[in-house]
């Protein structure tokens, strides 16, 4: 007896293709795309805004240094320091408005944003991290009429190198 497994093969491959669907169309909700918020703003602000904001930092970056003082976060109490310097004189300079935003690589869920305080020539950002890990810290600084946005690689593991070091 001569059997053909042809069509049991080919419903077998439909059921397949099938299934795939579901689970990339289940993988795909559970796993939503996360905006962008490295400037602290939506992306299509940023898009309007990016020649203003790219004008702003030269300007910005022609007055003062910006010298990160922290290359690994504690866990849980997190502190991240930094300077902001005269390049005339290297004096630092203090009377800037400065919002620091922790926040994961992969995403938004954990964001922390805090204002950082001037304190003994260097700002500081004191918060609590909820995980352990990897941690983008985006800094807003608002002097005058320009704003500046930096953004640093840190862990909680190990010290790393830092983006402007």
């Amino acid at each position: 007896m001569n059997r053909n497994y042809w069509p049991h093969f080919i419903i077998a491959l439909v059921f397949f293709a099938i299934a795939l669907g579901i689970w990339t169309v289940k993988t795909a909700i559970d796993n939503p795309v996360e905006l962008d918020d490295s400037y602290m703003m939506s992306y299509q602000e940023v898009d309007k805004k990016i020649y203003d904001i790219m004008k702003m930092k030269q300007t910005f970056l022609k007055e003062y240094s910006i010298i990160p003082l922290t290359n690994k976060l504690d866990y849980p109490n997190a502190t991240f320091a930094f300077k902001i310097v005269s390049k005339k004189d290297g004096k630092p300079v203090e009377g800037m408005q400065v919002s620091v935003l922790f926040t994961r690589p992969d995403t938004n869920k954990y964001d922390i944003k805090v204002k950082a305080i001037y304190k003994d020539g260097k700002y500081v950002a004191h918060t609590k991290l909820p995980l352990k890990g990897r941690w983008n810290i985006l800094l807003k600084i608002d002097k005058d009429k320009l704003t500046v946005y930096e953004k640093y690689k840190l862990s909680t593991l190990h010290p790393m190198k830092l983006k402007n070091s």
